[in-house]
């Protein structure tokens, strides 16, 4: 059993709130001896547009000194050499946002040469409603792991925090116009989550 394992985030976020629950997961990973890192996937929003907006703005600056973006070759250069990998992504129609789909229909050569067979995974997601598709996102985002081999992990519901927020498939939040602040329950099913996949990847890492 790998005492430390490897874990590396891959997540695309525009206000910032996937960013908090990538950290809560870390924080879980953490806690259980895991080294973690982060990989931030570029917004394709031009910023022209974004200049239009002050608040935007300033979300986008302190991103980029905190998690400076990577070019979807670089973090698919990464991730053989990662034990666990977990992916996170707003919701975007049911669906997850077009950057994480982008840098997934470049990975061909990680499925020809099979090196994310047997690797931890799994997912997290947010919306802006009740209803905004949550788990269908988690379940999108999954589809290209399981064509890669990974060996998908989800929370559990020995954490009963996971009656109030999330889902089996993944960590989920909802910070939506009549509300700006990830909720607790949620920081604890991502924390426990983050926990739960580095003691898996500790034991099947090689």
């Amino acid at each position: 059993m790998k005492n430390n394992p490897n874990i590396l985030i891959v997540f695309y976020t525009r206000r910032g709130n996937t960013a908090k629950m990538a950290e809560a997961i870390a924080n879980g990973a953490k806690e259980n001896g895991a080294n973690v890192k982060f990989l931030r996937i570029a917004d394709d929003i031009p910023m022209e547009i974004v200049e239009k907006d002050e608040n935007w703005l300033q979300i986008h600056h302190d991103l980029e000194k905190k998690y400076p973006t990577s070019d979807e070759f670089s973090i698919i250069k990464e991730m053989p050499d990662a034990d666990a990998i977990v992916f996170g992504s707003p919701t975007r129609f049911g669906n997850m946002a077009h950057e994480m789909k982008k840098m997934w229909d470049l990975s061909t050569e990680l499925w020809f040469t099979g090196k994310l067979i047997g690797k931890v995974g799994g997912v997290f997601t947010g919306a802006s409603s009740v209803h905004g598709g949550q788990e269908v996102t988690a379940l999108s985002m999954m589809m290209p792991m399981l064509h890669q081999g990974m060996v998908i992990v989800g929370p559990s519901y020995d954490t009963k925090e996971l009656h109030e927020s999330g889902s089996p498939y993944g960590p989920s939040t909802i910070v939506g116009p009549n509300s700006d602040q990830i909720k607790e329950v949620d920081l604890v099913v991502a924390r426990a989550f983050g926990s739960k996949i580095a003691k898996v990847a500790a034991k099947l890492a090689d």
